[in-house]
């Protein structure tokens, strides 16, 4: 990420040049032991139908385990009800900003603390706590499910500006499957054009996005076109999607591959790094990513499959910013 700046003037664009939200620059990151979470943190909460953000005003010292925390946080507290009635009677907010304590086992609830690098700017963990805790005695706050919501205050409280990159997601999503369906939510050049269009992706990170995704995409014809290291790219549940080619066994009219990638495991089941058996048929349908002619540096083919294989397991997947696009050229370029 680099060098940490923090910035403690009032968060007006005009003194602060730096963007305030852009997917890339501004990571969750799932986080398994207490000391990954630390006083200033904007936090997510993993929730079945939206996630639940909130700012850490303190961590309590515990000689518990260390994946089991106790934290102090301030949010604004609502229900799956009571977002869905403030937007039904956007006048009568039932919703509130609340300090309260949590505990937190690492193992059972899916948290993720958001990491802004020093390209966006934020205020410093001293100035998110002053700020989030100054905010709690707001009477006039109005929650709303997609213009006010725990997003919106976490991000006001660190960056100055009331967002929810969330909410634009959901927004971005049904714009390109009413546009697209299924195809145009894993297109991942439209997407990039979109969001950077909405604010959602600052210009370095596009324009770095939009020379990655111009690298040719060969169609697969014969056993020749695919090398162990490779990327590929084909439909994975109706949506474009990515892997890894970690071994490869040849057939007259086909490849048996192993393949390394972010498996879909259920509705409700976050999705994990797994290896897996694909077979590839002669007929064009699934693509390889050839940076041969490109200024790209890879990785050799054995240091590709060992990066593959050191994060199968993970979880850490997220819509947009870490799928399985971004884990695959992880593993292929000396670019992270």
């Amino acid at each position: 990420m680099g060098k940490k700046v923090h910035d403690e003037s009032d968060g007006n664009k005009t003194s602060n040049p730096k963007p305030v939200a852009c997917l890339e620059c501004v990571k969750p990151i799932q986080v398994f032991k207490r000391d990954e979470i630390k006083r200033g943190d904007h936090i997510k909460f993993h929730g079945r139908i939206y996630d639940h953000h909130a700012i850490v005003v303190d961590r309590i010292p515990s000689n518990d385990k260390d994946h089991k925390v106790t934290v102090e946080i301030v949010h604004a507290s609502n229900t799956t009800a009571g977002a869905m009635y403030c937007c039904l009677r956007p006048f009568s907010s039932i919703a509130k900003l609340v300090r309260e304590t949590k505990q937190i086992n690492l193992k059972k609830m899916k948290v993720m603390v958001y990491k802004y690098s020093d390209t966006i700017f934020h205020f410093s963990p001293e100035r998110i706590v002053e700020r989030a805790n100054t905010e709690r005695s707001n009477p006039g706050f109005k929650y709303n499910l997609f213009n006010n919501n725990c997003e919106h205050f976490a991000t006001h409280c660190v960056t100055g500006e009331s967002l929810s990159l969330q909410v634009g997601k959901i927004r971005m999503i049904k714009r390109l499957f009413v546009n697209q369906g299924f195809q145009g939510i894993s297109d991942e050049v439209l997407r990039n054009k979109i969001l950077n269009e909405k604010g959602m992706l600052c210009t370095p990170c596009f324009l770095r996005n939009k020379q990655l995704l111009s690298v040719a995409k060969k169609p697969i014809t014969s056993k020749d076109d695919l090398n162990i290291g490779d990327i590929i790219t084909y439909k994975y549940y109706r949506c474009w999607h990515s892997a890894v080619v970690i071994d490869i066994k040849p057939h007259d009219s086909s490849l048996e591959c192993k393949i390394a990638h972010y498996a879909f495991r259920g509705l409700h089941k976050h999705r994990k790094i797994r290896e897996d058996t694909f077979r590839i048929p002669f007929n064009g349908t699934v693509k390889v990513t050839d940076f041969s002619n490109t200024k790209y540096t890879v990785y050799a083919q054995e240091e590709v499959v060992k990066r593959a294989r050191r994060k199968l397991g993970e979880k850490r997947y997220v819509h947009f910013s870490n799928d399985s696009s971004h884990f695959a050229r992880w593993c292929k370029l000396e670019l992270y």
